[in-house]
């Protein structure tokens, strides 16, 4: 092989082991193909001054993000009006977003009883809170037989009706989560998405945006709703969230390293381990070794 050739396998092999360098924003690239509107530029937005760390929130429900808040909502009422049956009920309303009222739509067309793929039935708000006003929560055996063959649920989701709110389809699409930044990054661009999901309408809702944050550290993931339980006595009962537990604003900051914990221990984690993760800064490479060995156990 002569000198020339030896160049050409050494740069061809450059550039297999490099990759395409304008993947991401290429007019066939990732971006173009995979979002209405692409933003290249918030791949290093900020870098080493804006930590997107900071607006981290992690799942206490299994479920889509829309259902948390109204799950959560449920939870309360639960706890509040105590054991409850379909027969006790006439009628639950979930007030909500846009978000969590089109992905319900989406996935309504695959919902059948105890027959639904557990991939529609998580954006499923009527049985998520169904599930959580009967036995006080929701976790993933609630995705699976015997509970979903439970007729207590079903017919109590069947009396669950679900209404739009604008403000809140509104704080959802301006809190930094799960909208809000990336349409603030948008600026002018972020109308063509806006009209694609709700017409000229949802547009004007949102109206002028503000400026891309500067930092995360108040950060909130606003995904609102309102549940209320109205009684075959006549007693109605409701509870109101806007920022689910778990979702980045305030309460999470406060008590994250409490509530991940909390989560940990009920699907059956260890509490060595989470004694140990709790002070991993400062624990050695054998405390590390042990602590990912019970984890895996």
């Amino acid at each position: 092989m002569d000198q020339r050739a030896r160049h050409r396998v050494l740069d061809a092999a450059v550039a297999v082991a490099a990759g395409a360098r304008d993947i991401l924003e290429h007019p066939d690239g990732f971006l173009p193909t995979f979002a209405s509107v692409p933003l290249p530029e918030a791949v290093d937005l900020a870098l080493g001054r804006r930590w997107h760390t900071e607006s981290l929130s992690f799942k206490v429900h299994p479920g889509g993000p829309g259902l948390d808040a109204a799950v959560d909502c449920a939870a309360r009422l639960h706890r509040a009006l105590g054991p409850l049956t379909a027969d006790d009920i006439d009628e639950v309303v979930v007030t909500t977003s846009m978000y969590t009222l089109l992905a319900g739509q989406k996935s309504a067309e695959f919902l059948d009883r105890e027959r639904s793929p557990v991939s529609a039935l998580v954006f499923c708000t009527p049985y998520a809170v169904a599930t959580t006003l009967l036995t006080g929560g929701l976790t993933g055996p609630d995705f699976a037989r015997p509970a979903l063959a439970d007729e207590q649920r079903w017919r109590l989701a069947a009396k669950v009706r679900l209404e739009h709110d604008t403000e809140m389809t509104r704080q959802s699409l301006l809190s930094e989560a799960p909208f809000g930044e990336a349409l603030r990054q948008a600026g002018p661009r972020a109308a063509k998405w806006l009209e694609e999901v709700g017409t000229q309408w949802l547009v004007d809702l949102v109206g002028e945006l503000p400026e891309p944050s500067e930092s995360f550290q108040a950060a909130t993931k606003a995904t609102p709703a309102r549940v209320e339980v109205r009684l075959r006595t006549g007693e109605t009962h409701s509870d109101e969230r806007s920022i689910p537990v778990g979702a980045i604003g305030p309460d999470t900051r406060a008590h994250h390293h409490s509530m991940v914990r909390a989560k940990f221990l009920a699907v059956g984690g260890p509490e060595e381990t989470a004694d140990i993760a709790a002070s991993l800064p400062a624990a050695s490479a054998a405390r590390v070794r042990q602590m990912l060995s019970l984890a895996l156990r």
